[in-house]
């Protein structure tokens, strides 16, 4: 299929728990970039149909293996969850995405990125049947930054409220 080779562009959304500039090491130890990328479900339509056409694929691929086996075909999750008017897709790769800035210029090594920063991301779809059943994964290939949101470590903590002695 040839929208597998080919990269695909999505639509300008928000990032939600991006790990971009450095891995996410917390189930692996090796690390993994990744990114939740909330779009308008109206411009979110061709990428759902780009997943749903290669799981479509990998349906027949397995119907076709075992022509006998007419039962149901395990489905794993979808790279993606509708909520309202949104789509999240979810974007992971193991190798360090390249990232742009709006203008096309590389993005500064300095900076970081954080949830609320709007953004496109260009990835590869990736069709599979394993253990967990038929699916699709949605590989980072890069970003390109639209508006950038920073902040530090600090900026993570949430104030609590005033602390009254006892």
């Amino acid at each position: 299929m040839d929208v597998i080779k080919k990269n695909n562009l999505t639509a300008v959304g928000t990032a939600n728990y991006p790990y971009l500039t450095k891995p996410d090491t917390e189930y692996n130890t090796d690390g993994v970039y990744h990114v939740k990328l909330k779009i308008n479900k109206a411009e979110a339509q061709k990428d759902i149909k780009i997943v749903n056409d290669i799981i479509s694929s990998e349906v027949a691929k397995q119907h076709k293996a075992k022509p006998g086996n007419t039962g149901l075909i395990k489905r794993a999750s979808l790279p993606y969850v509708i909520e309202g008017d949104d789509v999240t897709f979810k974007f992971k790769t193991k190798y360090k995405p390249r990232l742009y800035e709006k203008s096309g210029g590389p993005f500064p090594e300095d900076k970081s990125i954080w949830n609320g920063t709007t953004m496109r991301v260009s990835y590869q779809p990736s069709g599979y049947n394993q253990a967990i059943g038929v699916g699709c994964t949605l590989r980072l290939v890069y970003c390109q930054i639209d508006n950038l949101v920073e902040g530090t470590t600090n900026d993570r903590v949430e104030p609590i409220g005033e602390v009254k002695n006892a």
